[in-house]
Formats: structure tokens, C-alpha cells, sequence
């Protein structure tokens, strides 16, 4: 026979837990920040989250193995040319899993892009902005609040979509 205190020492416990994670998770209207971050370019220069202030940024997780970040390459790359000039920054994050810069380079191509590849070695940036899947994308406004989150691979115009009411 069970003591007649456990019960509702669990229910305590659990009630206590609820109210503390109340304090912690986001609430509806609540801004978001994205995380900074200083990442390599493939062209070696260095970019950081909070030198693109005043664009809208798009930050997409990837890598040249995943067959879904491949199919969504090309519908990126024409997104990325025909916001830019409305504003939209279009960061393209390599997660560097299984990855050279040899292979990076060689899946890239010779012919330029609209988006600008980072590495992000070791994956830092992507575990600060909680990715458990590729490709994910981030919209940042202008004001460095995320926006939105879309897992899996952007469909033809869905990108335009998402950012319609940021510009």
C-alpha cells in the first residue's frame, strides 16, 4: 500500500514545474531576439548577425548531403536575387557535418550565387538557434526579432510567402 502523501506530493511537484517553466518559455507577443553569431564566409571574410541590422534576414541550415537542402538550392537562389534588392539578406549556413570545403566548393559550382555560404564548423550556430533538422530557415527583421521558422525545404515561391509582410 502506497502513502496517502505521494499523490499529492506529485501533483505539487508537477503544479511547481508548470509555473516555473511559465517564466521561461516565449508567450504570444513576446520578441524573440535571434542570436548573434560571427561566422566564416566560403570567400573568407567573416559575417556577423548584427552587421546585417536593417535587412531582413533569411538563414538557412544545410548541407550538401541532405537530398532536401539540394532540392531547395536552386529556389533559394533565385529568391535570394530577386529580394535583394527589396532588402532580404539571404545567408545560406553550411553545418560542416561530413563536410570539406572542397566539397562545399565542388557541390557549388564555378557559377556565382545570390546567397552567401557560412560555415559553421562544429555547429555552434545552429545548436544556438535550436536546428535538429536540415534545411531549416530563419526569417530576422529588420530589427533582429525572429520571425518565423520553416523546417524541411522551401517549395517554389514559399519563401516570398513568408517574408510578404516584412518588407
Amino acid at each position: 500500500m502506497q502513502p496517502k502523501w505521494r499523490v499529492p506530493a506529485l501533483i505539487i511537484l508537477v503544479m511547481v514545474a508548470v509555473l516555473a517553466l511559465s517564466f521561461f518559455l516565449p508567450r504570444r507577443g513576446d520578441q524573440v531576439h535571434a542570436p548573434d553569431f560571427t561566422l566564416p564566409a566560403l570567400d573568407g571574410s567573416q559575417v556577423s548577425l548584427a552587421s546585417l541590422k536593417g535587412q531582413v534576414v533569411v538563414l538557412n541550415f544545410w548541407a550538401t548531403w541532405c537530398p532536401y537542402c539540394v532540392a531547395e538550392m536552386d529556389e533559394l537562389d533565385a529568391a535570394a536575387g530577386r529580394l535583394a534588392p527589396r532588402g532580404v539578406k539571404v545567408l545560406a549556413v553550411n553545418i560542416m557535418q561530413r563536410e570539406t570545403l572542397e566539397k562545399i566548393n565542388a557541390f557549388l559550382g564555378a557559377k556565382p550565387h545570390n546567397y552567401m555560404v557560412l560555415l559553421d564548423e562544429g555547429s555552434n550556430v545552429a545548436d544556438a538557434y535550436g536546428v535538429s533538422g536540415i534545411p531549416t530557415t530563419f526569417i530576422i527583421d529588420r530589427q533582429g526579432l525572429l520571425r518565423r521558422v520553416k523546417n524541411g525545404p522551401l517549395g517554389p515561391g514559399e519563401l516570398d510567402s513568408l517574408l510578404r509582410d516584412l518588407l
